[in-house]
């Protein structure tokens, strides 16, 4: 298990940070709101930028912009872009020799996946086989999905360099939605084989209050204690999810301080080195 640090493109807070990025060398990217739906972000710039100011990082998360921009956003519009970012990876990855992730949201359920874009997926993934680069689906809330998407279009690929990254908050955001207790509506959600097969990454953090995307100060947090974040850790080693890499994906009020990723850190490491 590796547990990499978030910062944004700009790399705000990441000296902050730095004690992590040494210990297992990895991080996440996030493009936020850009110029508008499917707009160009940069990610050469970005990559070399952190390459330079810390060179012994092997892997990097792309994490593209998070309003409309899912998948199916951006392959319906045009394809092309996809593919642009994909060569931009393999380039990169050469380059310096490192790992590259480009993780998409994705907001239709499998049908629609299984009849509109499982094609187009599998014409994307030609462009990165043999390569250290692998294409991320996340899980988001959605009103019409009984199952989790991710997973069963992971399930119907079935290609080496397409993977899940799991984000615990949705999960919360999911089981309100049906009003249930997290836990009973992980039952109905998960599958904790098709889990330990796909998954590559989790997004974790807290959902204060199981609050879901009601308010954006309880979404994405960091947990408030140690026993809150045990009980969520523990929630995703029952559906094997804790063997891959962890990204503590916390929102705060200072990016520059990075006070309350920092101690998500230091919990989630004191928990794992027990």
């Amino acid at each position: 298990m590796n547990i990499y640090p978030k910062t944004c493109k700009r790399l705000e807070g990441l000296d902050k940070m730095e004690e992590y990025l040494k210990k297992c060398k990895g991080v996440e990217l996030q493009f936020f709101n850009e110029n508008g739906i499917a707009a160009p972000f940069e990610i050469k710039e970005s990559i070399d930028n952190l390459m330079e100011k810390y060179p012994y990082v092997k892997e990097i998360t792309i994490h593209p912009p998070l309003s409309c921009y899912e998948i199916e956003c951006i392959l319906f519009k045009d394809i092309e872009i996809i593919k642009t970012q994909l060569k931009q990876c393999v380039e990169l990855s050469r380059k310096y020799n490192i790992k590259i992730n480009l993780l998409y949201h994705t907001l239709w359920n499998f049908k629609l996946h299984e009849a509109l874009t499982l094609d187009k997926i599998r014409e994307l993934l030609k462009l990165i086989e043999g390569e250290n680069v692998i294409l991320l689906l996340e899980n988001i809330f959605m009103f019409f999905e009984n199952t989790c998407t991710v997973f069963e279009v992971a399930e119907a690929i079935n290609h080496p360099n397409l993977k899940v990254c799991f984000d615990i908050c949705h999960l919360y955001c999911r089981a309100n939605i049906e009003r249930k207790n997290v836990r009973d509506y992980a039952k109905s959600y998960l599958n904790p084989e098709l889990c330990k097969k796909h998954i590559y990454q989790v997004h974790f953090s807290a959902a204060l209050n199981n609050d879901g995307y009601v308010d954006k100060k309880t979404h994405g947090r960091a947990h408030e204690n140690m026993d809150d974040l045990k009980n969520d850790f523990e929630l995703l080693k029952e559906y094997n999810m804790t063997n891959c890499n962890f990204i503590t994906e916390v929102s705060e009020e200072d990016y520059i301080a990075r006070t309350d990723q920092l101690k998500e850190l230091k919990m989630l490491e004191e928990l794992t080195q027990k």
